[in-house]
């Protein structure tokens, strides 16, 4: 016995299996897009951004403010840190070089005993520097922007600063990518 399939049934049945079908393949799509995205979390970030301190830096000088901020995101196959540093402080007239030198210096501590190995280094104590670094699956760089003379009383307040003392911002910015061994970043 032979059953005959009727064209209105057969133009019936795809109506309701060809929507089906293509939602599918939509969320098939989603799933394997998805599922390479790496989260950043504390194990895609180095040691060293996880204890970094622009505080540490400054071995004199008065503060009067400091401020952190900085996203995390995740991508295919990596996750990106950032953050950036900024540091309001006074210190004596004429000390701005020292201090440019004992914060790079600081730095490139930092970074080997943190276990990162700096692969180039641009710039210099003056017109500001940076440092591209690695360790591991993580690829990073800090950038350090020259030293910024502030206004006095915006910084110290009405009683401003002692005499021979300049107000300074410095600002440190670090990005990290980790990438998964085997596989590109986007």
């Amino acid at each position: 016995m032979q059953t005959e399939i009727k064209p209105r049934q057969l133009l019936n049945t795809l109506l309701v299996v060809f929507p089906i079908l293509c939602l599918c393949v939509v969320i098939f799509r989603a799933v394997v897009r998805n599922a390479d995205v790496v989260n950043p979390n504390s194990e895609t970030e180095s040691a060293f951004l996880r204890s970094y301190t622009i505080e540490n830096a400054i071995k004199s000088g008065i503060p009067f403010w400091s401020s952190l901020s900085g996203p995390n995101s995740a991508g295919r196959g990596c996750a990106f840190h950032q953050r950036k540093f900024q540091y309001g402080f006074a210190i004596a007239s004429g000390n701005e070089a020292g201090v440019m030198t004992g914060v790079q210096q600081d730095l490139e501590s930092r970074l080997s005993r943190k276990g990162s190995q700096i692969i180039t280094e641009k710039g210099n104590p003056r017109e500001g520097f940076q440092f591209e670094y690695a360790t591991g699956s993580i690829n990073g760089t800090v950038t350090v922007d020259p030293l910024v003379v502030q206004d006095a009383t915006s910084v110290a307040g009405k009683a401003g600063l002692l005499s021979g003392q300049t107000a300074l911002k410095l600002r440190v910015r670090i990005s990290e990518t980790w990438h998964k061994a085997s596989a590109g970043c986007q």
